[in-house]
């Protein structure tokens, strides 16, 4: 485990130095403010922010998501329960499937009909054998035994429109309207599923057919012309941005409105902020780093936002970010499960201050979808037979739940910045960020992630136009920096929740370092 005592060792060593740390301790003795400014609502933050991501990849789905109905893990329908159970602790949000990268080789008939009779397929991931055992069936029960919506990916890089609206018509069609929605009736449901979400393409400018920005517009053209919605209004999504590539989005943005403009009502970027290190063994520096990197998401938002608002000025169409998070090297993980990765209480950080950004930015963002699940990257869920443990991050989305549906209001916070080194260049990371929202005129939810490693910083909340009556304070954090939970030791990190005595328009508080904290406030 890396302790304080060791990474205090370890940053003279590896880079962070004496100025570094004197930096950081000057920070300490300034403190830090953060005012909630409730006169100031930014907008609706969406639930579907707080979704998830499911692919045909490694573990997810087989082994994770599906053991199938004859399994001794207990199950419902070869659904895993544990997994719903806990799901229905994050609240009504969207999940995406089947890929990712998978989704641009699927073919949606190899997963329907009974299972004895589904072709067995190339997998696309390591050249394994896809069993098409999950198909479109199974993930509709899992998402209705979880109380979530279902979001697809459409095969755009080796399908046709032909087959993706002939998806649609067998998903939303109503019984004895057309042969397809009667396939579907013949297949054991006779209530059309209803998808709103559908996602054109994956990844178009890599492994989703690696098209231009230009040729991917006339694809998706093709692929939502008249596309059949049967009394379902229909949310079409767009293959947007590797990351900040602000030369896609303006490319596709002007082919899309140079005559021929298609329905779109979203435009999805990916931002993997990588690693740093390892996952369970970085440096000082390397803590500070990773946490920088996440961070650039509010860049991304910032700058994409930009970019399509020159071309959509009426702001139909919204930013979503349907895969997101930490990629570190395999390892760590059961090696069974392609890119199964441990989550510390690094990645809890990283998950919380990236919701936070979404939250600030609740104008501009309809969705985002953290990859993966479970038994992935960054996921909330591990699990291997009949073993299942919550990660950190499962812990900082079921902490982040009372923004669901809230109303986000502006949050300025000011501290010195920490010091650190990312090779030789000197770099500096935010002491303390978040987010706020109101529920309603009397429940206000404040999270702040606190980012330095070491120390704790004493913070004034200070509420303007409000005073609160109550407050209950919920805290994730840890002594150890890559602590982490197991299966054997599955409460290593858990958030801990206590009641406080503070009241009135200025709340003085304690961050713990590298720390998640939540403040329920009841407004007098």
């Amino acid at each position: 485990m890396i302790d304080r005592r060791g990474f205090l060792g370890a940053a003279g060593a590896l880079g962070l130095g004496a100025a570094g740390l004197a930096g950081a301790s000057r920070a300490a003795a300034a403190g830090a403010t953060v005012d909630v400014l409730l006169d100031e609502p930014i907008g609706r933050i969406r639930p579907e922010i707080y979704s998830h991501f499911t692919e045909h990849i490694g573990g997810v789905i087989y082994d994770g998501i599906w053991v199938g109905p004859d399994s001794k893990v207990e199950n419902v329908g070869g659904i895993r329960k544990k997994l719903v159970d806990h799901m229905h602790r994050l609240g009504k949000v969207v999940i995406r499937w089947p890929g990712g990268c998978f989704a641009d080789s699927y073919h949606w008939r190899d997963g329907i009909g009974p299972a004895e009779k589904r072709p067995r397929r190339f997998g696309r991931w390591k050249e394994v054998t896809e069993p098409n055992s999950f198909g479109t069936r199974e993930f509709m029960q899992f998402c209705r035994l979880c109380g979530d919506e279902p979001y697809f990916a459409a095969n755009v890089g080796a399908g046709s429109p032909t087959e993706f609206q002939n998806w649609v018509e067998y998903c939303n069609g109503p019984a004895g309207s057309t042969s397809l929605a009667d396939e579907r009736v013949a297949n054991g449901d006779p209530e059309p599923f209803k998808i709103a979400y559908w996602g054109v393409g994956n990844e178009s400018w890599g492994c989703g057919g690696k098209f231009t920005p230009e040729d991917y517009c006339e694809e998706y053209r093709r692929f939502t012309e008249w596309v059949p919605g049967y009394g379902v209004k229909l949310y079409l999504t767009a293959a947007g941005p590797n990351s900040n590539d602000l030369d896609w989005t303006r490319r596709f943005f002007a082919k899309w409105v140079d005559g021929a403009r298609a329905p779109l009502q979203a435009f999805a970027a990916h931002y993997y902020c990588g690693t740093t290190g390892h996952a369970l063994k970085f440096s000082g520096d390397q803590w500070y780093e990773m946490l920088h990197k996440a961070n650039y998401m509010e860049t991304l938002i910032r700058e994409q936002w930009a970019a399509m608002g020159e071309f959509d000025r009426e702001r139909k169409v919204k930013l979503i970010v349907d895969e997101w998070g930490c990629w570190h090297p395999e390892g760590t993980g059961n090696p069974k499960h392609l890119f199964e990765q441990m989550g510390c209480l690094r990645d809890a950080l990283v998950a919380a201050l990236t919701l936070d950004v979404f939250n600030r930015h609740a104008d501009k963002v309809d969705m985002a979808n953290v990859a993966q699940l479970i038994n992935n990257i960054h996921s909330l869920f591990l699990a291997d037979g009949d073993k299942f443990v919550c990660t950190p991050n499962f812990h900082v989305f079921e902490m982040y739940r009372p923004h669901h549906g809230a109303t986000c209001v502006r949050l300025v916070a000011q501290s010195p910045d920490v010091a650190f080194k990312i090779g030789a260049r000197d770099e500096k990371i935010f002491r303390v960020a978040g987010s706020a929202s109101k529920a309603d005129a009397k429940r206000l939810t404040i999270t702040l992630v606190h980012s330095h490693a070491t120390e704790p910083v004493e913070t004034e909340i200070r509420l303007k136009g409000a005073e609160a009556a109550s407050v209950r304070k919920t805290v994730l954090a840890h002594s150890e920096l890559n602590a982490h939970n197991t299966f054997e030791k599955p409460d290593v990190v858990t958030p801990k929740t206590s009641e406080t005595d503070l009241k009135g328009a200025s709340l003085r508080v304690v961050l713990d370092p590298a720390s998640v904290t939540r403040f329920d406030v009841v407004l007098a």
